[in-house]
C-alpha cells in the first residue's frame, strides 16, 4: 500500500463542494483524535512537454525517497525511476513543467517511489505548483493521521454518510487490493499443502531406506535395552535436525533474494522499489511448521521398528 502512494497516511479527506475542512474535521474527532495531517493535490501537468499525474504536497519530506532529496525548494521537483528512464534524466537535471496558468524550469532534486499511473508521475512542494498552476479549496485532498487507526472504517462511514457525494474519502489503499491479499492467502494455503504432501513422500522414500539398511543396529540397540520409543525418537530427531539446517539456509535464501525478485516483478505494475518488512515470527514460521512436519511424519514412519525382529541378529 505504501508503494502505491506518494506518502504515507490514515485516510485522506477531499470536498467536492461547500464542506469545509473544519466540518469534516469534527466528524472525524467523534471517534479518534487527529494526530498530524498535511494536504496532497493530484493536478495534471505536463513535464518536458509530456502530461503526467503530479503529486503535489505541502510537506514534501514526506515522499518516498529512494534517492537525492526531497523537493524542499519552489523550483525543484522529484521524479520516478520510470520517468528518469523514459525521459532519460537524472537528479540536477532542469526540466520545463506547465500547469494551466504557465511554465517554469525546475530542477530534479531526487528520485522518489510512487505507482501511480503505472509509476509516471512526478512530485513538487504547493509553493512550487502554485507557480505555474490554479488553486482552488476542492484540488486539495487533507490526509489525516489517527490517533486511533483501527476506527478507520467507521469514519469513512460516517463521513460518507454524512456528507455523500460532496466528499470522497479514501484509505492508503487502492482498488483490488485486498483481493490481491485475499488471493495471496490462498496462494500461501496451497503452498503449505504442497509442502506437506511433498515433505511426507521424501521422509517415506528416505525413511524406509533408512529402516532398510540400518535394521541389524536396531536390533543391537533393542537387544541390549533400548526401548522401541526412544529409537523412533532418535529416528525422527535426525530429521529434525536436517531439516531445522535445511530451512535455516531457505531463510538465509529469502532474506537475500525475496526483494530483489519482488522489485523486478512489481516494476510491471509501477513500483520501482519493494522493501519487505517480516517480523521475526514471519521469518521463522516456515521453518518450524517444516521441521514439525518432518519430526512427525518420521516419528509415525519409525513405528516400523516396533517389528523389527531380533532374529535379524542371527541371521546378520
Amino acid at each position: 500500500m505504501d508503494a502505491f502512494h506518494p506518502a504515507d497516511h490514515d485516510i485522506g479527506v477531499q470536498s467536492f463542494g461547500e464542506l469545509t475542512q473544519e466540518e469534516f474535521e469534527n466528524t472525524i474527532r467523534r471517534y479518534s483524535n487527529i494526530t498530524d495531517t498535511y494536504v496532497l493535490a493530484m493536478p495534471t501537468i505536463s513535464l518536458n512537454g509530456i502530461s503526467y499525474t503530479a503529486n503535489v504536497i505541502d510537506e514534501p519530506e514526506r515522499f518516498h525517497m529512494l534517492e537525492g532529496r526531497p523537493c524542499i525548494a519552489d523550483y525543484e521537483i522529484v521524479i520516478t525511476e520510470f520517468i528518469a528512464t523514459n525521459l532519460d534524466i537524472a537528479i540536477g537535471d532542469s526540466v520545463t513543467v506547465r500547469g494551466d496558468n504557465k511554465s517554469a524550469q525546475y530542477v530534479v532534486s531526487g528520485i522518489y517511489s510512487c505507482a501511480n499511473d503505472m509509476g509516471d508521475n512526478f512530485g513538487m512542494n504547493r509553493k512550487g505548483y502554485l507557480k505555474i498552476g490554479s488553486d482552488h479549496p476542492n484540488l486539495w485532498c487533507w490526509h489525516y493521521f489517527l490517533e486511533d487507526s483501527s476506527q478507520k472504517s467507521t469514519i469513512i462511514r460516517a463521513l460518507e454518510s454524512a456528507y455523500g457525494g460532496d466528499i470522497h474519502v479514501h484509505e492508503n489503499t487502492w482498488s483490488g487490493l485486498f483481493g490481491i491479499i485475499s488471493a495471496m492467502q490462498v496462494l500461501v494455503s496451497f503452498m503449505y499443502s504442497l509442502v506437506t504432501v511433498f515433505i511426507l513422500i521424501v521422509t517415506v522414500m528416505t525413511g524406509d531406506k533408512l529402516l532398510s539398511a540400518e535394521q541389524k543396529d536396531l536390533s543391537i540397540y533393542q537387544a541390549i535395552g533400548f526401548s522401541s520409543t526412544k529409537l523412533r525418537l532418535a529416528f525422527a530427531l535426525r530429521f529434525a535436525i536436517i531439516s531445522i539446517f535445511g530451512g535455516m539456509i531457505g531463510v538465509v535464501f529469502a532474506i537475500v533474494i525475496t526483494d530483489p525478485l519482488v522489485s523486478s516483478v512489481m516494476k510491471l505494475a509501477g513500483i520501482s522499489n519493494f522493501v519487505s518488512h517480516p517480523n521475526f515470527i514471519g521469518v521463522i514460521s516456515p521453518v518450524i511448521v517444516v521441521t514439525a512436519l518432518f519430526t512427525v511424519f518420521s516419528w509415525l514412519l519409525a513405528g516400523k521398528i516396533k517389528k523389527v525382529p531380533l532374529t535379524v541378529l542371527a541371521t546378520a
